[in-house]
């Protein structure tokens, strides 16, 4: 019964597009685009800067360093300039400070709203930063002053090393969310047609007459799904080890930490995806069984991807709150599974975390299965349970 349903969902092209080449284009795609472009817009030298003229001393040094320049003849045409979206920042400078001393002012005009405008201003300003801690230096240094005088408090960083080496910051962010979201997208396209499917097109009676228990025929559907599901999950990291191989554009921005995925990390991902693509199988399977057609378990299907995209989505979030080491996160379906592939992935696995994860998962699956077992043994499952 296993086999029949593989053989059966690798003939549809649906499937092998959604669960397999989805979830590899999926992770090109967000690795390879986000790369290419906060690679370019990390760096000052991707904007163009408007100033008003005559050319300032900080501009010509900043020139050298590959940043943009253009003149305008006034403060009123740069903001003309901003308004119309020709301009991200335009800048005043002061009159030269007649004492070496003095200090030169900058005053820069630009658009709030405009998030590219904000960037591009913040990395003006950390290249000014940087201009200005060398004269003070250079000042410092021509007046014999200790630079510790300019600087009476210093805040020194040291890290600090817990676990292995995790992945970046990237990684850890998105992988997990794509890993749990195709374990149940992986068996979308096909889960429909598993047993509604199988009522619509009146094959349904043929199967159960057959010498098969239909314990048996639930079992076959369901570790046919799981499968399917869990090798949509893997493919999305199949995806991102690719784009490591390959160098593919704004792989090397994205993944200059590595892929962080130590054998420990993958040990824990797989062992918590079991159960998760088991308890979305089981899911999946009951909405099919009780639909009377493909389009009614559809309907159902597309409202269940809700209840697993909402706590999928938050563990994008869950590294910006205390929620990720409390205890009760690991109760929490799809939530738990996602947070504790962030901690492995982090370097920090929590092994109490993930023994209740697989528990509650495997928990959810056996309870879904027994009731599709028992919708199974009705005879009203050929028309409508």
């Amino acid at each position: 019964m296993f086999l029949k349903e593989v053989r059966e969902m690798l003939r549809d092209k649906r499937t092998r597009s959604a669960a397999f080449m989805g979830p590899i284009f999926t992770m090109i795609l967000v690795v390879c685009g986000f790369g290419t472009v906060l690679k370019d817009i990390g760096k000052p030298e991707g904007y163009t800067y408007h100033y008003v003229g005559p050319s300032s001393e900080i501009v010509e040094k900043l020139k050298t360093t590959g940043m943009k320049f253009t003149e305008v003849k006034s403060v009123d045409e740069g903001q003309q300039l901003i308004r119309d979206g020709k301009a991200k920042v335009v800048l005043q400078f002061s009159p030269k400070p007649t004492d070496s001393a003095g200090q030169l002012v900058i005053t820069a005009y630009f658009d709030p709203k405009n998030q590219k405008a904000s960037i591009a201003l913040s990395l003006f300003k950390k290249s000014v930063e940087e201009a200005s801690k060398k004269l003070l230096s250079l000042y410092l240094a021509n007046h014999n002053i200790p630079e510790a005088v300019a600087e009476p408090i210093k805040v020194v960083e040291k890290e600090v090393k817990i676990g292995e080496k995790g992945a970046s910051e990237f990684i850890v962010s998105m992988l997990p969310y794509l890993i749990v979201m195709w374990a149940f997208y992986g068996g979308f396209a096909m889960a429909s047609d598993l047993v509604a499917g199988e009522k619509e097109k009146v094959t349904l009676e043929t199967l159960l007459i057959t010498p098969a228990k239909r314990t048996q025929i639930v079992l076959g559907k369901f570790f046919a799904l799981s499968a399917l599901c869990l090798a949509s999950a893997l493919s999305s990291v199949l995806g991102l080890v690719l784009i490591s191989l390959l160098h593919l554009p704004g792989a090397s921005f994205m993944l200059k930490d590595g892929l962080g995925i130590s054998p420990m990390a993958g040990m824990v991902i797989f062992s918590v995806l079991l159960p998760t693509v088991a308890m979305f199988a089981a899911l999946l399977l009951s909405f099919s069984t009780y639909a009377k057609n493909p389009r009614e378990a559809q309907s159902y299907i597309s409202l269940a991807s809700f209840v697993v995209v909402i706590p999928a989505a938050f563990s994008q979030l869950i590294g910006l709150t205390d929620a990720a080491s409390q205890g009760w996160v690991n109760f929490v379906p799809v939530l738990n599974a996602a947070n504790n592939i962030r901690n492995a992935l982090l370097g920090k696995p929590d092994w109490t975390g993930t023994l209740i994860t697989v528990a509650i998962g495997a928990l959810i699956a056996a309870v879904l299965i027994r009731m599709v077992i028992t919708l199974f043994n009705r005879e009203e499952v050929l028309t409508r349970v």
